[in-house]
């Protein structure tokens, strides 16, 4: 893989995302702050889905789609 400490960094970012929105619920912050993050992360999850299928096919892959 190629881009795999991109990738990886993009991960991350998702996941801090992920706790960040956890703590807008838990600490009952406005509903736009919370729509904020979740495009945040929408727009993460498609840019991981664009690297992964910039990414060459090996040998190796069984499936040729995420999805």
């Amino acid at each position: 893989m190629r881009n795999r400490n991109l990738i990886n960094k993009r991960l991350e970012q998702l996941d801090h995302t992920l706790i960040n929105l956890q703590r807008i619920v838990n600490t009952k912050e406005p509903l736009s702050t919370y729509k904020e993050g979740i495009e945040k992360a929408k727009n993460l999850v498609e840019d991981l889905r664009s690297m992964v299928e910039r990414e060459p096919n090996s040998d190796k892959e069984q499936n040729s789609s995420l999805g």
